[in-house]
């Protein structure tokens, strides 16, 4: 049995490693484990929206995690299309890029991070329980302590299952896959800016143009969508999309179909005595919306600012936390299950496209809400005031990825 540390938390991705960032500029000892070695492919439509990339630049990660500046989204969908930028002003960007990148720049920078530890090929077996409260992970059968469970390790999460956490499915059962191309030179979807999401008959496709001319294309059905083949089901939806179709002519595929089901995901609880959820472990929202990685690295955030407030208050301060993190996301999570409930109705698609085009300042407000640009940083985090160490540390980090990844 190990020695005690401040932070135990299951889960490398996005919102694990940037918690154990957070918390070891703030001075506490955190253990990261993780199933797998990085880098690593997971399915995902790489899109990261604006109050992500805020976090990026927060953490001073923007410059070494990369990517794809993309000013809009565009919708496509039974012979129209309806376009806006992130925020009203124009000015809010989101990223494309890899999750292969973004998870290996994030966990080599927690793993760097004085006071935490990472340790990978580290399976968790789910959360120690004793006298009705979680002491620690079960790690290879050993009960590795922490003042602090946390439970990142994504939507089949055994911490959340070991706690008694699992929720009811909500909504209808969807399925995801996702595919990288290559495009062919001189190649782009439209302008080479924009997310590009297409509305056909039983699918939404989602085309993320990334760095050096590569395109995540991500489809999303509804369960049996992708009968007859995962590649199959793709060829035959691009077939039906002419910009896209156009875009992919003579491209070259870099990653066979990958994908999940389903695609969503809720606990009953984002907390227990000792622990707590973080990132799909607590939630994961359709990605039709795209707010996965924005949202795993808002709430990881968050958390840090409340974990010192928990170690010498509680597990209230937990509550607060689940509380405000519900706040947070409320607004994106009705959008999303409101979107999801059109695209499977062809009619009433049509319509809130039309609705869209005659309406662009309702648009604009809609497309907010998905980019998260109203999403504020905790006020410790927002503060002046913050350890220069921390500074320091995010600014030497910073540059060492930069050298180790190359120019994004």
């Amino acid at each position: 049995m190990a020695d005690a540390v401040d932070v135990v938390i299951a889960g490398g991705g996005p919102a694990g490693a940037t918690l154990a960032i957070l918390l070891g500029r703030a001075g506490l000892r955190v253990d990261v484990f993780e199933a797998r070695r990085f880098p690593r492919e997971k399915p995902c439509g790489e899109g990261i929206m604006p109050a992500g990339v805020a976090v990026l630049e927060r953490l001073g990660l923007r410059d070494a995690v990369g990517g794809r500046a993309l000013a809009a989204v565009r919708y496509h969908g039974f012979g129209l299309t309806a376009e806006s930028p992130f925020s009203p002003d124009g000015r809010a960007q989101a990223l494309g890029q890899r999750r292969l990148r973004l998870d290996d720049t994030l966990l080599h920078t927690a793993r760097t991070t004085p006071g935490v530890r990472v340790f990978e090929e580290a399976p968790v077996e789910g959360a120690a329980i004793a006298n009705g409260r979680a002491v620690g992970l079960r790690v290879g059968g050993e009960l590795r302590r922490g003042a602090l469970v946390v439970g990142a390790d994504g939507l089949d999460s055994p911490v959340r299952r070991s706690l008694g956490l699992d929720g009811r499915a909500r909504g209808p059962a969807r399925v995801g896959v996702r595919m990288h191309f290559r495009l062919a030179t001189g190649r782009t979807i439209g302008r080479g800016d924009r997310l590009e999401i297409f509305i056909g008959r039983g699918y939404e496709l989602y085309a993320a143009p990334l760095p050096d001319g590569e395109l995540l294309l991500a489809a999303l059905g509804d369960h049996g969508a992708l009968a007859g083949g995962a590649r199959a089901a793709l060829d035959r939806w691009i077939a039906a999309e002419p910009v896209l179709r156009e875009a992919l002519d003579g491209a070259m595929p870099l990653t066979a179909p990958a994908g999940r089901a389903p695609v969503t995901r809720r606990a009953r609880a984002g907390f227990a005595p000792g622990a707590v959820l973080l990132g799909d472990a607590a939630s994961a929202t359709d990605p039709l919306t795209a707010g996965g990685i924005a949202h795993a690295l808002v709430t990881a955030e968050h958390l840090a600012a409340a974990v010192p407030g928990y170690l010498t208050g509680g597990d209230a301060r937990l509550a607060q936390f689940d509380r405000a993190r519900r706040r947070l996301l409320r607004a994106h999570e009705r959008l999303t299950r409101a979107l999801v409930f059109v695209v499977r109705h062809p009619t009433l698609a049509h319509a809130t496209l039309l609705g869209m085009r005659a309406a662009p300042f309702v648009m604009r407000r809609l497309v907010a809400i998905a980019a998260g640009v109203a999403i504020q940083p905790p006020a410790i985090v927002a503060s002046s005031s913050a350890p220069a160490l921390a500074i320091s540390s995010a600014t030497d980090q910073n540059a060492t990825l930069s050298r180790r990844a190359g120019s994004p």
